[in-house]
């Protein structure tokens, strides 16, 4: 009896004296972290200097057994495009020109993006917000701690976006500082969707660094994204216009 009193006396003592060792260290502000990341992939001046962004590569559906070939292109402030190529599909088609959003493909055809896909479509296209993670574009910024994802120690990062009050969790490595993963709910035409990403095989494309592997989930789904090539200010205003198939749709 008395050893084990001894022992729980012990123990307890000890985790008293190292209760504040824990506290010592405090988490850094979620807009640290994300600086951290901006200056792990290039640094803001770099970032500043980049009007336009192509990337090429490939799309696995896993469960499908399907590849396709992808292009997508950014374009500072505001517009972004994506081509899918699927053998024997044909192409699917994404973007916004800043003002509308478009979905084109060969089983449903052209279609405009209204209400909560809209403003979500623009949001994703704000070139400032998802390079730089600018303070002013989100409501919230806080880090919920230190977790485990996909085999490393990460800040566990929550924004809310401040337009459409979009929120997401974003995964950021404690060794190298750049970001590992993020989790949120879009909007579909299906829906409401929740996905998460893993992203991985960071490589060097003229200024920044780029992941070059990025695993989605979505439900059941599992995609698996490859980019084997970057540029940067090289995209022409025809590469984010918006389809032929989506311009009779456009209310004049």
């Amino acid at each position: 009896m008395f050893l084990q009193s001894a022992v729980r006396t012990i123990t307890t003592a000890a985790l008293l004296f190292a209760a504040p060792a824990v506290q010592a260290q405090p988490l850094p502000p979620a807009a640290d972290v994300l600086a951290k990341h901006v200056a792990a992939i290039g640094g803001r001046d770099a970032i500043m200097k980049i009007t336009s962004m192509k990337q090429v590569g490939a799309m696995e559906i896993t469960a499908a057994g399907m590849t396709a070939d992808l292009e997508m292109y950014v374009m500072a402030p505001n517009k972004q495009s994506m081509k899918m190529s699927l053998a024997g599909l044909g192409e699917i088609l994404s973007g916004t020109d800043g003002t509308v959003a478009w979905s084109v493909n060969p089983m449903q055809g052209a279609r405009l993006l209204e209400g909560k896909e809209l403003a979500q479509a623009k949001e994703q296209a704000d070139f400032v917000a998802s390079m730089l993670y600018s303070p002013d574009r989100f409501s919230a910024m806080t880090n919920e701690g230190v977790v485990d994802f996909a085999g490393e120690k990460a800040y566990k990062i929550k924004l809310v976006r401040k337009d459409t009050g979009n929120e997401s969790w974003n995964y950021f490595s404690l060794a190298s500082g750049l970001q590992i993963g993020a989790e949120a709910t879009l909007d579909s035409e299906m829906g409401k969707l929740t996905t998460s990403s893993i992203l991985a095989d960071y490589k060097q494309f003229g200024p920044l660094k780029v992941a070059t592997r990025t695993e989605m989930t979505t439900g059941p789904q599992k995609m698996i994204l490859t980019v084997k090539s970057a540029e940067f200010n090289t995209v022409t205003n025809e590469a984010v216009a918006v389809p032929a198939a989506v311009q009779p749709l456009i209310k004049k």
